[in-house]
């Protein structure tokens, strides 16, 4: 699995626009998504048999992919939260 891009700071989402906000919340939750596709397909492909090393690696990054997507959503509530403070 490639690294996933470089996360933004979650304050600095405090300092932008909503569509720029909307820009990188999409930038930051794209690797985890086509890496959750992907895997998954993997697992569900008849044509590619996967031994169980490679079956402890996909659930591996595939749990490190929905951690990402759950840091983002706290991040993004967070953000939320602090728009209606205003």
């Amino acid at each position: 699995m490639s690294d996933p891009p470089t996360r933004p700071n979650p304050q600095q989402w405090e300092n932008l626009r909503p569509e720029q906000v909307i820009d990188s919340l999409i930038y930051e939750i794209y690797h985890p998504v086509s890496l959750l596709g992907n895997q998954l397909k993997r697992l569900t492909d008849d044509d590619d048999p996967i031994s169980e090393d490679d079956y402890e690696a996909i659930f591996e990054q595939m749990h490190q992919a929905v951690r990402q997507l759950s840091r983002t959503v706290v991040q993004l509530k967070r953000y939320g939260e602090g728009l209606k403070k205003q």
